[in-house]
């Protein structure tokens, strides 16, 4: 899976598998164990791992990328 933009998906599970199951079963890791409402890309989650790896101060690198990466596709970033 793989997408320039944040994606709203619905999601079914069953009493066989929960929804964090299901979620990482499709390549999302949901951001809380229970009853997710959000989930981010393991692949996303992988490159931050690579990227902490050589990277000093990952965080501000990430943050730094990501404005770049969105500012590139019209999109405004504010401060909050």
């Amino acid at each position: 899976m793989t997408s320039l933009a944040f994606t709203s998906v619905d999601v079914l599970s069953c009493k066989c598998s929960s929804l964090p199951q299901v979620l990482v079963y499709h390549g999302l890791f949901p951001m809380v164990p229970s009853q997710p409402r959000m989930a981010i890309s393991i692949e996303l989650l992988s490159f931050y791992h690579a990227l902490f790896e050589r990277s000093c101060d990952a965080i501000n690198a990430l943050a730094s990328a990501l404005k770049t990466h969105y500012s590139r596709r019209g999109y405004q970033m504010i401060d909050a």
